[in-house]
């Protein structure tokens, strides 16, 4: 088992490691969802609630990979024409909900990381608690499992899950930059990010798992976490 969570999560950083080595401290555009009409009004943006709500529904329901435009439009009580105002496709009103998704997480880990941790020893239980969120999130959502299920085929789900990286790694580094020597601190913002990785590759095989085998996953998961992190975050710290 350690060596089957191990493989996936290689192949997830390879992909990271390759995509941000050129530039230390990259900040990933913003993800470009596909939405025709910026909701700014406050009716457009309960229209644009209405549409998301109802596909969240219906793939909770049926999956996301039988989801229909019609369906939606019923669902939502309102026209097609409606819907096609603010979305082209039924991909954008996916992607849109998972943005929306990890948006909400975001939210969540900010509130944990409220409080500054006072050492890169504490920061790592309290990145280990962001892990166990994350995963409690996949585990009991199924439209979460179900979107991050077409994770790989869908490059704008990949961009949308990759800018949500770097905006929690970005939450985890202005919380504990006083905890790492200046001259390292893009040093630190690479690492913090194959870390994130890491951990969300470790969710992924874990939710694929039954129940028991994905806690043990998850166990094993942080294991590997807290080794990496030893090997990798904590000689940046300042020295005391």
């Amino acid at each position: 088992m350690r060596q089957v969570i191990f493989r996936y999560i290689l192949r997830k950083i390879g992909y990271v490691y390759l995509t941000f080595s050129h530039v230390s401290g990259v900040k990933m555009p913003d993800s470009q969802i596909e939405v025709i009409r910026n909701p700014v009004q406050a009716r457009s943006q309960m229209r644009v609630s209405q549409i998301l709500e109802a596909a969240r529904a219906l793939i909770a329901h049926r999956g996301a990979a039988a989801l229909k435009m019609n369906q939606i439009a019923e669902t939502a009580g309102i026209s097609m024409a409606s819907i096609y105002q603010y979305f082209p496709n039924k991909r954008a009103i996916i992607a849109a909900l998972a943005e929306q998704i990890l948006q909400e997480n975001a939210r969540r880990n900010e509130d944990i990381l409220t409080d500054k941790p006072r050492s890169l020893v504490q920061l790592a239980s309290t990145v280990t608690e962001l892990l166990d969120q994350y995963y409690r999130l996949q585990k009991q959502d199924p439209v979460v499992r179900d979107i991050w299920a077409g994770y790989h085929a869908d490059k704008e789900l990949r961009d949308i899950d990759d800018n949500d990286s770097v905006r929690n790694r970005d939450f985890i580094f202005e919380a504990s930059r006083h905890l790492f020597r200046p001259e390292v601190h893009e040093q630190a913002k690479v690492a913090l990010l194959i870390l994130i990785n890491f951990g969300g590759a470790a969710v992924t095989t874990a939710v694929s798992l039954e129940d028991d085998l994905g806690d043990f996953a998850m166990e094993e998961a942080k294991t590997m976490l807290y080794a990496a992190w030893e090997a990798t975050i904590l000689p940046l710290g300042r020295k005391r």
